[in-house]
């Protein structure tokens, strides 16, 4: 973990989905590149904020970060111009592994969730590890990386909330149906890494008790300095920048604000829905 930033030039800005862009850079850091799937970065846009993002491309030349237009700050990172400059810091948390026992990764991912997801799959495929693909979006303008996951794949299911591409319905449905056809064997060498919205997660975690399957989950929360300094992210004496994001579905049993509140920017306790 380090605390110094390192000023970066854009080098492209690529629109993914609706309202959803990578921003693409070089760094000189060598380390980062080789950084865990499911670990995040401080974004530091000038003027404006700083907040933390998932990598979402890596291949030892460039780096991306895959931003939805949800506020002032990822707004101005989507606004930002080839040669305009960011600052970056981190890597920070812990990611996406995948134990010695287990052959198999299920992605399972949901809206602009799938960033770290697809990272994580395209370097267990790499590292010889059967990949599964589930991907979900509220519509079929909103889903992420479509093509990309075919590549590293041996199963790629797209769902829409609203029907218009793919499974209708939620994407946990397809996970369930997944796990339906494998052995109690096989399941026991299988494990899932999870992004998305938090009910999907609740859910997906519910189908993986049902099945005695084996997740990893990425918990987004309010960060504000990324090291576990300011207690902003808290969640049950966790901090999710420094303890996660990455959790199990058995530690995210024992948070109670799992599936039910956020903190807003003041440190008010929300509802789950109030999206931050």
């Amino acid at each position: 973990m380090t605390g110094e930033m390192e000023m970066v030039r854009v080098k492209e800005v690529r629109t993914e989905a609706s309202g959803i862009s990578t921003v693409f850079f070089e760094s000189e850091r060598e380390d980062w590149y080789d950084m865990t799937p499911g670990q995040f970065v401080m974004i530091w846009v000038p003027g404006v904020d700083e907040v933390p993002m998932s990598i979402s491309y890596s291949d030892g030349e460039v780096m991306g970060i895959t931003v939805q237009d949800v506020g002032e700050a990822s707004g101005a990172i989507l606004a930002l111009k080839e040669g305009e400059w960011i600052g970056v810091r981190g890597p920070y948390g812990n990611g996406f592994v995948v134990p010695e026992d287990c052959d198999t990764v299920i992605g399972l991912s949901g809206g602009v969730g799938a960033a770290s997801v697809v990272i994580a799959l395209e370097r267990a495929f790499k590292d010889g590890i059967f990949v599964t693909s589930l991907v979900g979006a509220r519509d079929e303008a909103s889903l992420l990386f479509r093509g990309r996951w075919e590549h590293f794949s041996g199963k790629v299911v797209y769902s829409t909330d609203d029907g218009s591409f793919g499974h209708p319905g939620f994407i946990t449905e397809p996970l369930k149906e997944v796990l339906e056809g494998m052995s109690e064997e096989e399941i026991s060498r299988t494990i899932i890494f999870c992004c998305g919205p938090e009910a999907m997660m609740v859910s997906a975690c519910r189908v993986l008790k049902e099945f005695n399957a084996y997740g990893l989950f990425s918990l987004e929360r309010l960060m504000k300095c990324g090291i576990g300094l300011c207690d902003s992210c808290a969640v049950s004496g966790l901090r999710v920048c420094a303890d996660g994001p990455v959790f199990s579905c058995e530690q995210l049993d024992d948070i109670e604000e799992f599936g039910n509140t956020h903190r807003d920017r003041s440190g008010r306790s929300v509802p789950i829905g109030e999206v931050i």
